[in-house]
């Protein structure tokens, strides 16, 4: 007798900024890979402090919009050869109606315009029927409730990540940077470094951490106020447009876990 797969896990990870907004970090943004991730994976929703219903509905909204898109792409890929040669037998059909049939004389030219036109159509008409299918029925309704049964459920791990975080959004821009370049390395069971793994990855799939590794060389000389790129910086910090505080989670979670990669 054949034993069950064990499927992979898919880490969902809400985080409260101290700002009351909600982050998710989820691999699930490639609508090319998300009937795939659904249906082969076991989804895993985890939170520090509990998000509110209405973020969670956000969330899921989108989720179901990504579905549609992969629904439409799925079918796109499926049916492509069949709607080929469909609408190219038409296509051959009509260029020999018009040329033989029709006794007014057509320039060829016209010929092949109408006739790539009548086909054209035809494949348009194809893949909207394909959307409204009974097969595209069935795979929306299977994704669909996939996230319909998606749980969250408290996790240490986030908490104290949401924790840190809240204290590195409160703290002023040489703190946060004096984090960055001296990280804490944290405490963390086993399970948690588990976690800590699929975090890791989320965050460097979802932000572009590169750009503030690429400054950290600057960091030093912003700290003793010398050299002209330290305004800069200070700029940056200040309007957001970098993500001090969440990059120093980061480093502090690559301390335990280096080998992280997305």
């Amino acid at each position: 007798m054949e034993k069950n797969q064990q499927k992979d896990n898919i880490y969902i990870f809400h985080i409260f900024r101290s700002d009351g907004q909600s982050l998710f970090l989820h691999p699930l943004v490639n609508p090319d890979q998300l009937a795939a991730q659904l249906e082969n994976a076991e989804v895993i929703g985890r939170y520090g402090r509990e998000p509110r219903v209405e973020a969670l509905t956000l969330f899921r909204n989108e989720l179901y919009r990504e579905i549609e898109t992969g629904v439409k792409r799925w079918l796109a890929d499926i049916r492509f050869i069949p709607k080929f040669l469909i609408s190219a037998a038409v296509f051959i059909i009509s260029y020999f109606f018009l040329s033989f049939v029709i006794r007014d004389p057509i320039p060829m030219i016209d010929e092949i315009a109408i006739s790539l036109g009548i086909s054209a159509v035809l494949y348009y008409l194809l893949g909207r029927k394909d959307i409204s299918s009974e097969k595209a029925t069935k795979k929306r309704l299977v994704l669909r409730s996939a996230v319909d049964k998606i749980t969250f459920r408290q996790s240490p791990f986030v908490k104290q990540m949401e924790k840190i975080l809240h204290q590195n959004e409160s703290s002023s821009i040489n703190e946060v940077i004096n984090q960055i370049l001296e990280p804490i390395e944290q405490e963390l069971s086993e399970s948690q470094k588990k976690e800590a793994d699929h975090f890791i990855r989320l965050l460097e799939g979802k932000f572009d951490f590169k750009r503030i590794k690429r400054k950290e060389r600057q960091f030093q000389r912003y700290l003793k106020g010398s050299g002209d790129k330290s305004q800069h910086i200070h700029k940056l910090g200040k309007a957001k447009k970098l993500d001090f505080p969440l990059y120093a989670v980061y480093k502090s979670l690559k301390k335990i876990t280096p080998n992280a990669k997305s």
